[in-house]
Order: structure tokens, then C-alpha cells, then sequence
């Protein structure tokens, strides 16, 4: 029996792109290119979590398990926490169903620094970028990491602040960090429990509520993938990065 569970909340009723996760990518579902990609991985059982059975149904399809979790989930880690209930492995990896392009190894990484860091509740990842339309952009979360890789702080914002415009830290990047999570199965129970922190819920961050009250989040660098499916426009930007891939 595998140490660990790579959980993928699917909710259907996403507002900006109702049903994202089915729409066809390629001749497949959204979500079935990101469930092969965690499969590749034989880290372990790969379990889909979602609100609808129309999403259950679409993962018989193409030979996932799907299980039904309560419509009042709040998050994606509400899901998987309500779905890895009954399981026994002690490190859930959670990854977006909206995550077509996510590497295997990207998983991998997650599930190797849970293992071989006992101080990391929390592990997830970023890339380095110098993009400034990437970094004054909202939605691209920036991480500031301590040496050891341990997240200090997350925000939509561009931080660090970078004071004084020198050729020497015009060069240094930022970290855009990437949605996915790995728990010890201890600190997911702890997390959900939390009330939605203040920091939280300023900028509409989940993970600084793990962060307010003590827990430790490190950080593992990775390569940047294709894009991540909220929009209509995403949907467009993955075929013309698959077509490109090609």
C-alpha cells in the first residue's frame, strides 16, 4: 500500500468557466489530461473529488474513481479533506483539476520534500520569473521564500519591494506560486479546522491562514508549465501551447 494520495478536486460549478474541467482539450476532458499526469507518477492511488455526478460520471469514462462530496465544501481542500476520510495514507497531494499541464515530476517533488522534511507541514512549489506583466498580475501569486525555502509570506502584490533599482537586483526574480499542495495528513486536519484567517481573507490567499497560525509551508523550485484553465481565454491558451508542444 502507497504512502501517499494524490487527491484532485473537480468542482463542476466554477463560476468564471461553469463546467471547465469537462470542456474537451485536445479530444479529452480538462480534467482527464490532469488525472493522467498524476497517474504517471505511481506515487499512488489517484482519487477525483467533486460536487456533481456528472463529473463522476465523466471519470468512469476514462477509468478514474471519482467520489461525491458535500456541496457546502469551501475550497478544493475541504473537498479533498472530506474525500481522504476513509483513507489510510499519511501525505494527500492535492492537484487542481483545472491543471492539464502539470509535470509528473512537479508531483513527485511535492511528494519528496513531505517525505524527507519532518518540519514541512506544507509543501508546495514555485518558478523563478522576471516577467513584470507576470509579476504586477493579480492573479499570479508571488512567494517570498527564507533560504531554506520555508514561505515567509504570499501575496497578489509584487513583493519583495525592491527599494533601490540597482543592475544587480533588477536581475534577482520573484517566485510565482504554483497551486498545488502536499499535507501530512495531521496538518490537512489542522488546516480545515482553521477559521478563514485576517491576512486571508485580504488577499483572498488560503494558504496564509496555514501560514497565520504557525504552520510551516516549504517551498520546492520547478520548471513552468502550460497554463492552468479558469477562463475561456485559458482554454485557448492550452491549445495553442499543446499545438506549440507539438
Amino acid at each position: 500500500m502507497s504512502d501517499v494520495l494524490i487527491a484532485v478536486p473537480a468542482r463542476y460549478g466554477s463560476s468564471r468557466l461553469p463546467g471547465k474541467i469537462l470542456k474537451d482539450l485536445a479530444g479529452k476532458p480538462v480534467l482527464q489530461h490532469t488525472y493522467e499526469a498524476c497517474l504517471k507518477t505511481g506515487l499512488g492511488d489517484v482519487l477525483i473529488a467533486t460536487e456533481s455526478p456528472l463529473v463522476v460520471e465523466a471519470a468512469a469514462k476514462f477509468g478514474a474513481q471519482a467520489v461525491l462530496t458535500s456541496e457546502s465544501c469551501q475550497s478544493g481542500t475541504d473537498r479533498i479533506f472530506e474525500a481522504a476520510q476513509n483513507r489510510p495514507e499519511p501525505f494527500i497531494i492535492n492537484v487542481q483539476g483545472d491543471e492539464p499541464f502539470i509535470r509528473p515530476e512537479t508531483i513527485t517533488a511535492i511528494a519528496d520534500l513531505l517525505k524527507s522534511d519532518p518540519s514541512c507541514d506544507i509543501a508546495t512549489a514555485v518558478t523563478a520569473t522576471t516577467d513584470d506583466a507576470k509579476i504586477d498580475n493579480p492573479n499570479c501569486v508571488k512567494a517570498v521564500l527564507a533560504k531554506d525555502g520555508r514561505a515567509l509570506y504570499f501575496s497578489r502584490s509584487r513583493v519583495p519591494f525592491k527599494r533601490e533599482l540597482t543592475e544587480e537586483n533588477k536581475a534577482v526574480p520573484y517566485w510565482h506560486h504554483c497551486g498545488i499542495y502536499g499535507y501530512r495528513r495531521e496538518a490537512l486536519k489542522r488546516f480545515v479546522s482553521l477559521p478563514a484567517s485576517p491576512l486571508e481573507q485580504l488577499e483572498k490567499l488560503e494558504q496564509l491562514r496555514a501560514l497565520e497560525d504557525g504552520m510551516t509551508i516549504k517551498c520546492v523550485e520547478i520548471r513552468p508549465g502550460g497554463p492552468a484553465i479558469d477562463t475561456a481565454e485559458d482554454l485557448k491558451a492550452a491549445e495553442k501551447y499543446l499545438k506549440e508542444r507539438e
